[in-house]
């Protein structure tokens, strides 16, 4: 069930989250695809995490190599403890595909979260599906990102091209 885990491990903020998810499925000019809550194994353990891929305009690829994210301290919206943060990571389907490819490291620190079962997933729509498909099966997989002079993973490479109607925007 959707949100299970958030409910058993943030009572707290299931509500919350799944209104902030709400609202942001609500957006016509960026349509929510997958929106997953998680819980990195390194990082500040009394914080929030929630991955959103979106679509719309804007596709592009972050020079940086890594995920966009922010972080938001306590509102009235989102009440939360001093010592607590939420952590939004946004991304669209074609800049994942490319996170995942190279070893970005907050798209593996989702990855890691989903091995480890730390996760669950608030929304996901058919593009989101396919997007959760990839993680999950990086998961569940002995490949590693790419390394530091460049080698990318053949086991990627190998999902990415037997399955190519999966990952839509794979360029192998």
């Amino acid at each position: 069930m959707a949100g299970t885990w958030t409910s058993e491990r943030f009572p707290q903020f299931e509500q919350s989250i799944r209104r902030l998810t709400d609202e942001h499925r609500e957006l016509t000019d960026e349509p929510l695809h997958l929106a997953i809550n998680y819980l990195p194994q390194n990082r500040n353990q009394q914080h929030l995490y929630l991955l959103e891929v979106i679509g719309g305009l804007g596709q592009g690829i972050n020079p940086e190599r890594d995920l966009f994210e922010v972080t938001f301290a306590a509102s009235p919206e989102f009440p939360m403890a001093p010592n607590e943060e939420l952590h939004l990571l946004l991304t669209n389907p074609a800049e994942l595909e490319v996170a995942l490819r190279e070893g970005w490291p907050l798209a593996q620190e989702v990855v890691d979260a989903i091995r480890a079962g730390d996760y669950s997933v608030m929304h996901e729509d058919d593009v989101g599906r396919r997007d959760l498909a990839m993680l999950r099966e990086l998961s569940y997989s002995d490949c590693q990102p790419r390394n530091e002079e460049g080698i990318e993973s053949a086991a990627l490479d190998f999902h990415l091209k037997s399955n190519p109607e999966r990952w839509p925007y794979s360029e192998v």
